[in-house]
């Protein structure tokens, strides 16, 4: 019995889990201007095979210009909530456009948050192009750099709920679980009904109320 509890005392609470991820982008011979990067944090259950994967936050960076001497370096940030039981894996890939061709991805199956709440880790990102050798050190992209191109970071979530047919609720949201803000109001059908919204901050908490 004690052999078989002792895992268990090792496994981490629910509680927020926050990772800082560095994507490392070979250099190619091909300059790379205005890419689509498209980061992802997902969550599963190790007991459950069969059972798919939970989105819990995406990262999608626009109009980013890669280096065109030396390895490019792009910060990624993650938060979410973890839950007792639950494994985490991130993936990332990288297109010429949003829906454009594939240039970049992960090679293999990415772990995150094993056993700790807050990681921060290098990805080395696999390139479909022919690469060449970097002249210099790696350089870090700087997102918030204004130079008339689209810059910016998207988070967000969706809200699956079900509510009693004409009853209003409102849908609030709290970074710390005392002071909570209103940020929609909504009516129920009596079916399972999702709301998609935009995120930004660190660790944040959703509640539906009775209006």
């Amino acid at each position: 019995m004690a052999v078989m509890l002792l895992p268990r005392l090792f496994m981490p609470l629910a509680g927020p889990i926050k990772g800082d991820i560095v994507l490392s982008f070979p250099l190619t011979a091909e300059k790379l201007e205005n890419i689509y990067i498209d980061a992802r944090l997902y969550e599963y259950d190790p007991f459950l095979a069969d059972a798919s994967a939970t989105l819990l936050d995406q990262v999608e960076l626009e109009g980013i210009n890669l280096s065109a001497t030396a390895d490019s370096l792009v910060d990624i940030y993650f938060s979410a909530t973890r839950k007792t039981r639950m494994k985490y894996y991130v993936t990332a890939r990288t297109y010429s456009k949003k829906g454009g061709t594939l240039y970049f991805y992960i090679n293999g199956f990415q772990k995150i948050f094993e056993l700790i709440d807050t990681e921060n880790i290098n990805i080395a990102m696999t390139s479909k192009l022919i690469t060449k050798k970097p002249e210099g050190d790696p350089v870090k992209i700087n997102l918030k750099k204004k130079n008339g191109k689209i810059h910016g970071i998207y988070r967000a979530v969706e809200i699956v709920w079900k509510g009693s047919k004409e009853a209003n609720f409102v849908l609030q949201k709290s970074s710390n679980l005392h002071y909570w803000e209103t940020v929609d109001t909504l009516s129920g059908n009596g079916n399972m009904t999702s709301v998609f919204l935009r995120v930004s901050g660190a660790t944040q908490f959703w509640r539906i109320q009775p209006e």
